[in-house]
């Protein structure tokens, strides 16, 4: 059976927040230009490498309305079955009173709720800034590029 939308639309925040033009604010441009992600439906995200097209890490995101649960459970096998090992994150976000000033025609975010889904699965949320997300992105980006690199190399 088909799910409706909750919203009534695809909500596009984290995307609209995930874009240089935006992540510049917190990491400088060079960085932000590196965050590279595609949505699968709108709701899970693939961090990738731009240069290489690897996939880096699976965010199931969700508009955070005080849930202690978000079903993340496809997205969790999808990691577990990836080789080499793939992290996977659940991703609750809290809209901001003001309009992302990279792209106006959304909010912006004020603050996120994360858990690490594989491997070794979290089981309390962890608060990030939208800066300290955006540098923990960068960080992401550079521990698992290292990994690739060396898969490469070998």
């Amino acid at each position: 059976m088909a799910q409706e939308e909750v919203y009534g639309t695809r909500d596009r925040v984290y995307s609209a927040w995930h874009r240089r033009g935006s992540t510049r604010r917190f990491v400088g441009i060079e960085p932000a230009q590196t965050l590279a992600m595609i949505d699968l439906d709108a709701s899970l995200y693939i961090e990738y490498d731009d240069g290489t097209k690897e996939p880096l890490a699976l965010i199931e995101t969700a508009r955070d309305v005080g849930q202690t649960y978000k079903c993340a459970t496809v997205t969790t096998k999808l990691a577990q079955r990836c080789m080499p090992i793939l992290p996977a994150y659940v991703l609750l976000y809290t809209l901001s009173e003001v309009p992302n000033p990279a792209d106006p025609a959304w909010q912006d975010i004020a603050s996120f709720r994360v858990k690490r889904l594989h491997p070794k699965p979290q089981h309390e949320w962890v608060i990030y800034t939208p800066q300290a997300w955006a540098v923990f992105l960068v960080k992401l980006r550079k521990r698992t590029g290292e990994i690739l690199d060396a898969e490469f190399d070998a």
